[in-house]
């Protein structure tokens, strides 16, 4: 994961989807998601001694929140799995801030003239 930490920041991205291991893993770390489908076949990796589980994701893309549903082939059943990464908001320092809400100030006398405030 370290090196996939550093590609992402690199290419400066919140989402990366990679491959080539034949198994499905997803996780956020570091405000960013990373993604790796697995394989669509079931095809055997080679360096897991675990048989590959045939699986694939599908993301859907609104804006800052990602929805992914991955599909797996686990004994002779298709389970999906859903998992949503919510992008966190950055707020530009040139945005507009709403004005904050009026309090009735309180009527504050003039002190007498030995006070001292």
């Amino acid at each position: 994961m370290e090196q996939l930490s550093a590609l992402a920041r690199q290419m400066d991205v919140d989402i990366l989807v990679s491959g080539h291991t034949h198994t499905f893993h997803a996780q956020e770390l570091e405000g960013r998601f990373f993604l790796n489908p697995g394989t669509a076949t079931g095809a055997w990796s080679g360096s897991f001694s675990t048989e590959a589980i045939p699986s694939f994701a599908l993301l859907d893309v609104q804006g800052p929140i990602v929805t992914t549903y991955v599909y797996q082939l686990i004994e002779g059943e298709v389970r999906v799995e859903k998992i949503e990464y919510r992008k966190p908001l950055e707020v530009h320092p040139m945005t507009p801030r709403p004005p904050p809400p009026q309090v009735a100030s309180p009527t504050i006398s003039s002190p007498p003239k030995d006070t001292v405030w």
